[in-house]
């Protein structure tokens, strides 16, 4: 997760340093913003049961397509009115919030790509260390058969299969 918030804190303060719009004195509230919207939304897409949609977001570095996943959306949603809270009006919090999610997401798929990341752990990381427990469709606390069974069935695990092994 340190190496989120890197990315996270240079890509946000970048971005800010070169929008006109956003004064620089805010500059700590929006990154501060823009990392708790990132991890919030990814955190709740875990805790969801969204992996298809998840996994599909990390692979993909294309801006355009980033920003038609549900998740990016949410986060770009999030963020909007965050940074609306903050201070900044409608239309800037949602310019800049539509621009710098996809950036981010595509950094960190690249990353994903590169093999720098990696999904189970940034699952892992996201559920409080233990992958197992988003795959834990019934909630015992173990990964069984019948999990296996139940994410099949809803669908969830062969998106996020799908998602892990599209090119």
């Amino acid at each position: 997760m340190d190496k989120f918030q890197e990315i996270i804190q240079k890509a946000t303060r970048q971005e800010v340093s070169n929008n006109t719009n956003i004064n620089d004195s805010l500059e700590s509230d929006v990154v501060q913003a823009t990392g708790s919207s990132l991890m919030d939304g990814l955190k709740s897409a875990v805790s969801g049961g969204n992996l298809g949609d998840l996994t599909s977001m990390f692979g993909h570095t294309d801006k355009n397509t980033l920003t038609s996943n549900p998740i990016v959306q949410n986060i770009i949603s999030s963020l909007s009115a965050k940074l609306g809270n903050a201070g900044l009006d409608g239309g800037t919090a949602g310019g800049f919030a539509s621009s710098i999610i996809p950036q981010i997401i595509s950094m960190i798929s690249n990353k994903v790509q590169s093999g720098d990341f990696n999904v189970s752990e940034i699952i892992g990381s996201l559920t409080g260390g233990d992958a197992g427990s988003a795959l834990d469709q019934n909630g015992d606390g173990k990964v069984g058969i019948d999990d296996a069974i139940s994410a099949v069935t809803k669908g969830k695990l062969g998106d996020a299969l799908g998602g892990l092994f599209k090119k």
